[in-house]
């Protein structure tokens, strides 16, 4: 179907029921399922950061000579008369070693960018594809800000493991096992007094860690609201400025924020004792190792190139443990974001119809049709069909299932029971793209993207010529205005259309469903916000859209569907009536009454009118 406009108005986003995305990423993270878990985002590149990790292994391994080179150099001076020569060669050798580990790095972070930069385009792609086919309610029930903090910060995040973990994480542990073997190759005892501190310090660790990991995803659902709370203020200041209510609008961002700060402090009051003792403990091997290297000496079991070697290498021995602590300390906040990056590339898709079956004619019916939002029952025993060529028209108080049947219609969602078939076929074993050709949504919020006039009619049809373009807008009373712009179809709109009128933002939206030329149209009353002189043209566009097609129109002004071919009414998710206008009025039923409030509301709005002008 061809969605020529999308409801997204803020108000309705802050009563969204919310599935608890966070939640479902709260399984218990350690740093074994944590790296496992991210392994599998380097997958699909896995040469690449091999190679990378290939090349920091052997700068890492490098890093270590000129710490060889010391010792020797120690060597050449206590054991006797240093020959230059020697210490030269020396020092060519901790220089090229130095030079060489910075340039294989360097080629090592590169590639792992290089790498981690394509993955993080194909996971956005892979993400904006998958919600493309989801259910439009699993994007419905949640606030913009989430998806937004999912496709955008914790995708981005990812690149800290992509480009920077894989590469640290081998150089850090190249050394962390090449340096105790060293330093036992030397001296045993020394070494167990360098390392000995390792097992309290990762003991410190290992409790910290088990402290804060499980406040790990309560710490992400806090970081959600509080981008929703913001996305939300900031779209919905004009709203907030009308009203005067600035000051509850910020007040409830203003909590957001200051629950992510109290989470925040206590994560940090939490893991700041442990985490001082880790590395407090690290740095402590020198109140062991000095002591023992002196003993030692004194009593000739200990070389004075040795006990100097130990002084300069061992006291920086456990620096690497350090730096894979800090690696490992990220890992919480990564997988929680890679685990909510997956739960949207595995979310549940609508099936794919057959690809070569195309219904035979516009007709719409739908036979005993149940659907629920989550428990909520919406829909019961629904059933209706509309002709060809046929308006048929929807009435029914707020909340009523009006919309959603137009939503099941186009199948937005799937039905629980019963079937929607067009042409004969049911939507579910239509392809994709055949029943985009086919049905074209037109819903009363309109919605334009941040590009050009001529961009965003041709979302409709990517083909189109700008004749074709013209012919559209001109159909629905729209080219005069376009025209008129500095850059006539060339003209930026804004986001969401901003620099557009709503008459203006409606035509446009109405161009774009003609443009498509779908044989089904399913309109949301497309003047409910409109000014008169606005209304007459959007009528005329609607009457455009509409001639020769398919039509299931939601009403809100009864006047717009007297002329309607049928009329249904709705009422509780169940059809209670239906019929032409006349009938319905002459029966006496829930559509007379509907039609005696609307009667009475506009004759006292044209009271009020006259009044005035009086």
């Amino acid at each position: 179907m061809t969605i020529v406009e999308a409801d997204s108005s803020d108000e309705a986003e802050t009563d969204r029921p919310r599935n608890g995305t966070e939640a479902e990423a709260q399984a218990e993270i350690s740093v074994g399922s944590g790296m496992k878990a991210l392994i599998a985002f380097a997958r699909p590149d896995a040469g690449r950061f091999i190679f990378a990790g290939l090349l920091a292994a052997v700068a890492a391994l490098l890093s270590l000579v000129p710490f060889w080179v010391i010792y020797r150099t120690i060597d050449e001076v206590v054991t006797g008369d240093p020959d230059r020569s020697d210490l030269f060669r020396l020092a060519v050798i901790a220089l090229a070693a130095i030079l060489g580990r910075y340039i294989l790095f360097g080629l090592s972070t590169a590639v792992s960018h290089v790498a981690a930069y394509q993955m993080l385009y194909e996971i956005r792609v892979a993400m904006a594809e998958r919600l493309g086919r989801v259910p439009l309610g699993y994007v419905n029930r949640r606030r913009s800000g989430e998806i937004k903090k999912v496709m955008g910060d914790d995708v981005e995040r990812l690149e800290l493991w992509l480009a920077h973990g894989i590469p640290d994480i081998v150089a850090s542990v190249v050394v962390a096992v090449a340096v105790p073997v060293w330093l036992f190759t030397v001296d045993w005892r020394m070494a167990i007094a360098t390392l000995i501190v390792i097992l309290p310090a990762f003991a410190a660790m290992g409790i910290g860690m088990r402290r804060t990991m499980p406040s790990m995803p309560e710490y992400h659902q806090s970081m959600t609201e509080m981008n929703a709370s913001v996305v939300e203020l900031i779209r919905g200041m004009p709203v907030v400025k009308v009203f005067n209510r600035a000051d509850d609008r910020v007040r409830d961002t203003e909590d957001a924020i200051d629950r992510q700060v109290a989470i925040v402090e206590r994560l940090s009051r939490d893991s700041l004792p442990l985490m001082t003792a880790f590395f407090v403990l690290l740095a402590a091997n020198v109140l062991l190792l000095v002591p023992l290297g002196i003993w030692l000496n004194q009593r000739g079991s200990l070389s004075d190139t040795d006990m100097l070697f130990f002084f300069v290498v061992g006291l920086g021995a456990l620096g690497p443990i350090s730096a894979l602590l800090t690696l490992f300390a990220q890992l919480a906040r990564l997988t929680t974001g890679g685990n909510l990056v997956e739960e949207i590339m595995t979310a549940p898709v609508l099936a794919d119809g057959v690809t070569d079956l195309a219904p035979a004619d516009a007709s719409v019916e739908l036979s005993a049709v149940d659907f629920a939002y989550d428990e909520r029952q919406v829909l019961h025993d629904v059933s209706l069909r509309a002709e060809p060529g046929t308006v048929t028209a929807l009435v029914g108080p707020s909340g009523s299932g009006k919309s959603t049947i137009a939503a099941l219609i186009a199948r937005f969602w799937d039905v629980d029971r019963g079937e929607i078939r067009i042409g004969g076929i049911d939507i579910r074993d239509v392809a994709p793209d055949t029943l985009a050709a086919n049905v074209s949504v037109v819903l009363q919020d309109t919605f334009l993207f941040d590009d050009t006039i001529a961009a965003n009619l041709r979302v409709a049809r990517p083909d189109a010529t700008m004749a074709q373009i013209e012919t559209a807008t001109r159909a629905a009373r729209a080219h005069d205005f376009v025209m008129a712009l500095p850059d006539g179809y060339k003209t930026t709109v804004g986001e969401r259309g901003a620099r557009l009128s709503g008459g203006e933002r409606q035509r446009l939206t109405l161009a774009r469903a003609i443009l498509a030329d779908a044989p089904v149209i399913l309109l949301d009353e497309a003047t409910s916000f409109a000014d008169p002189e606005n209304e007459a043209l959007i009528q005329d566009a609607i009457g455009e859209l509409i001639a020769g097609k398919t039509v299931i129109m939601i009403a809100h002004r009864l006047s717009t569907i007297a002329g309607a071919d049928q009329i249904l009414v709705v009422d509780d998710g169940r059809i209670v009536e239906r019929g032409g206008h006349d009938q319905l009025v002459a029966q006496g039923g829930p559509y007379a009454r509907l039609w005696d409030d609307f009667v009475s509301a506009e004759d006292l709005a044209l009271g009020d009118a006259v009044r005035r002008d009086a």
